[in-house]
């Protein structure tokens, strides 16, 4: 299995040293932010790349933390997603994101990162709700409510 562990802009030392210490016969290709301090030393890895939907493309499951751009759109590309929410952050709203996706089972949720093996190894077995985009076109209404109607 190919796995596709991103971070985002902001480092996410923890999870890239959880993943790199994990010995498997699955292929993980990381993003681990410029900022990150720690470097894997087992897997291949990459700061940043414009051409991360390719990245997105080629894995079979994306473990990602639970930033609101990249949960989105990993939803709308149909890919099996592990969310690692980033609690070493100073704010907590990678918490919040990410119990909204696991009460909808539209994600795996990794809320522990000393059990990120088991969240892998049960990848196959969890049962994946599909995530439906609704648009959003509230602009107008919104517009009127301040009396800024469109022309």
């Amino acid at each position: 299995m190919n796995i596709l562990v991103t971070v985002g802009t902001t480092a996410f030392d923890e999870l890239v040293k959880a993943i790199d210490s994990i010995e498997t016969e699955h292929e993980f290709i990381l993003q681990i932010s410029k900022k990150a301090k720690y470097k894997p030393k087992n897997h291949c890895y990459f700061a940043f790349s414009d051409e991360i939907d390719k990245y997105y493309s080629e894995a079979d499951v994306v473990m990602t933390h639970s930033g609101a751009g990249s949960v989105y759109k990993l939803l709308e590309l149909k890919k099996k997603i592990i969310i690692v929410p980033n609690l070493f952050r100073v704010d907590q709203h990678q918490s919040d994101l990410s119990d909204f996706m696991k009460k909808r089972r539209y994600a795996m949720v990794c809320d522990d990162i000393g059990h990120i093996r088991d969240m892998i190894d049960s990848i196959d077995d969890f049962v994946f709700n599909e995530y439906k985009y609704e648009p959003f076109f509230k602009a107008n209404e919104i517009l009127g409510t301040l009396g800024l109607e469109d022309s």
